[in-house]
């Protein structure tokens, strides 16, 4: 059996070591560029300027909060991605490899994150009318993947109609940077579930997120810029994210592997992204599916979803970050199991994702059922 497990095909190491030629330089930038996250965070945290969050009867904190970080961490993000960049155009830097891969994604990058910053920020100041918000994340979605020109599949079904694959890849973004934002509501949730799902992007979708590859680079600039949030998001927050990190956030969290299916020149599973963010999955829609059959206004704020119900327990904040968070691993991890390290056993990709599914939605479900039947025994 051990025999046939090492000799199971695994995704290739990529060709250029970049982590190996490293110098102390360079692990100094590390550490540096956390430090400004550190210093910039801190600064907007005790300044008198800035965008207060005012709490009601749905929140789950109880004193007016900083909000709007990701004007903080957005930009130091795009600053640190910049840099490594362009010292890719030295011979002898260690991003020399992948300076022209970075010269590729940039813009992509570059202008999502600004515009839906941007949009969050205005958001967070004048509350936009979800309408207006709407059309413009659509106008903006609609020119992006018309340049980006990659080929959308579901399970396997390649979509070949130009017209069809982008209304699919409009509507993708747009549910999932709303998505994101419907449950940035929990102190580090967001960032903790992005944290522990980043662990298996390299195994579903592209080796280009392994360590000495670009994508794992530019996963390092964003977790390096979100240094200073995290240390004031963490419980008790002193510093939310905002509209304007929930949807930047959210623009990073699908465009990334979207840019390796362009990179790798192939097309793109929507599935595959079931398996990063179960537990957003189920208990996102899930709870818009309530509220719409309720009747009830989708973007109005409510405390319905699963995370908000569990902070009320015994679990508190944090015990609830953590426990969500986790469950986001066994997703990816079944599809690790299943398509590289099962000697025995190729389990179709269609199979695979209904069953997960329904494993994820029994386990969602049995919690919410014991929640409120613990509700009415103690009423």
């Amino acid at each position: 059996m051990l025999a046939l497990f090492c000799n199971k095909k695994l995704p290739k190491q990529p060709k250029y070591p970049i982590l190996a030629k490293m110098d102390s330089f360079s692990l100094s930038f590390w550490i540096f560029a956390s430090l400004i996250s550190l210093i910039f965070h801190s600064l907007y945290v005790h300044s008198g300027i800035g965008v207060q969050d005012i709490p009601n009867e749905r929140s789950l904190h109880t004193e007016k909060t900083k909000k709007s970080g990701g004007m903080v961490f957005l930009p130091l993000f795009l600053c640190f991605l910049l840099w490594v960049t362009y010292s890719g155009q030295t011979k002898g830097s260690p991003f020399e490899s992948i300076h022209f891969q970075l010269l590729s994604i940039l813009p992509f990058l570059l202008s999502g994150v600004v515009f839906f910053g941007l949009l969050g920020f205005v958001d967070d100041l004048i509350s936009l009318s979800p309408n207006i918000r709407l059309s413009l994340e659509l106008l903006f979605a609609g020119i992006w993947f018309y340049h980006l020109n990659i080929t959308p599949t579901i399970l396997s079904y390649v979509i070949e109609n130009r017209i069809v694959s982008l209304s699919v890849f409009i509507f993708l973004l747009v549910f999932i940077v709303n998505l994101v934002n419907f449950m940035d509501g929990l102190d580090l949730y967001v960032i903790a579930s992005f944290f522990f799902s980043s662990l298996s992007f390299g195994f579903i979708f592209s080796e280009l997120f392994f360590p000495n590859s670009v994508f794992f680079v530019i996963m390092v600039c964003l977790f390096l810029a979100l240094f200073g949030f995290i240390f004031y998001n963490s419980p008790k927050a002193k510093l939310f994210m905002g509209d304007s990190g929930s949807l930047g956030i959210g623009f990073i969290i699908l465009s990334l592997p979207l840019l390796s299916a362009k990179t790798d020149q192939v097309g793109f599973d929507i599935t595959l992204l079931f398996y990063l963010f179960p537990v957003f999955w189920v208990d996102g829609i899930f709870t818009i599916l309530l509220r719409s059959w309720q009747k009830k206004h989708i973007f109005q704020a409510h405390r319905e979803h699963l995370y908000q119900n569990l902070t009320d327990t015994s679990l508190g904040k944090k015990g609830t970050c953590l426990l969500l968070s986790l469950l986001n691993l066994p997703a990816g991890g079944i599809y690790v199991y299943s398509q590289f390290l099962n000697p025995y056993m190729k389990v179709s990709h269609t199979i695979l994702l209904l069953g997960t599914l329904a494993c994820y939605l029994f386990v969602y479900l049995l919690i919410r059922l014991s929640l409120k039947t613990g509700r009415k025994n103690l009423a």
